[in-house]
């Protein structure tokens, strides 16, 4: 489990880091396939030389923005979706911090109601040792012998 974590983390510092590369290697793939769809189709047409040079290339630099549009579009995506996971995790910490404060607060109280019972068992066994007239010798309850019961 550790090792899922740590691996989702550092694709997470790669993606804050190199998001501009991922970005340019994307829009380059995009235009080479375009480009060579671009080459064929112009070849496929008739290869006039220095005009169909232009025409791919005009092609090519009409694609350019719309390249750069899908691959925002997809990075933008997962910036997103990153956004919500960072969301959705400082989420959780917060209810698990809330979770732990009031489990220190009942565990508090519980300890506190624990330690009452044993006051109360040791007074009523001094008292009734009073009434029988015996002597009462037992020690109060103490922290530490609250804690090992």
């Amino acid at each position: 489990m550790k090792n899922r974590w740590t691996f989702g983390n550092s694709i997470r510092e790669f993606w804050k880091t190199g998001k501009a590369g991922v970005a340019l290697f994307f829009i380059s793939i995009f235009v080479l396939i375009y480009g060579n769809t671009a080459l064929e189709f112009e070849v496929s047409r008739g290869w006039n030389g220095h005009e169909s040079v232009q025409n791919v290339m005009k092609d090519i630099s009409s694609f350019v923005p719309v390249g750069g549009a899908i691959v925002a579009m997809i990075i933008g995506g997962i910036d997103f979706i990153m956004l919500l996971s960072d969301w959705y995790a400082e989420r959780n910490k917060r209810l698990r911090q809330i979770a732990r404060e009031e489990g220190k607060t009942e565990g508090i109280a519980e300890g506190e109601a624990k330690e009452r019972e044993l006051w109360i068992a040791w007074n009523n066994r001094r008292l009734e040792a009073e009434a029988k007239g015996e002597k009462f010798n037992e020690p109060p309850p103490t922290e530490t012998q609250h804690l090992t019961e």
